[in-house]
């Protein structure tokens, strides 16, 4: 196992002794526990420091997802009416006219041209 497996395990809260349980699966017997340290009541002179090493805190177990509130109807319906006026405004904003229209707006001289001189469409 590498350094940062053994990393992630002792965020998610695992302990030493777990860890190198699954470092060596075939040893099933858990290790035995540290004794606890005692207190002693302190006395008049220095007592010498103890360096200790961090001990990874337990992280609490995930709790099951609490069921969410039901909507109520009337919520369902203004939010289907929300989902509704947001297609319209796409459907809208992407339409095409069929056919292709005429990019450019016809102008006065081409209205009076074809007043004067019409063109007519093939009939077929």
């Amino acid at each position: 196992m590498e350094l940062t497996d053994i990393m992630a395990l002792v965020k998610a809260g695992y302990t030493k002794e777990e860890i190198a349980q699954m470092e060596n699966p075939g040893t099933s017997a858990p290790a035995p526990l540290p004794e606890p340290v005692k207190e002693t009541a302190p006395t008049p002179e220095p007592a010498p420091v103890q360096v200790v090493e961090p001990v990874a805190q337990p992280v609490p177990a995930p709790q099951p997802a609490q069921p969410e509130a039901q909507p109520t109807m009337a919520e369902l319906m203004q939010s289907i009416a929300k989902l509704t006026s947001a297609v319209q405004a796409n459907a809208i904003a992407q339409s095409v006219i069929p056919g292709g229209a005429n990019p450019q707006a016809p102008t006065a001289e081409d209205m009076l041209a074809e007043i004067i001189r019409p063109t007519f469409k093939e009939r077929s």
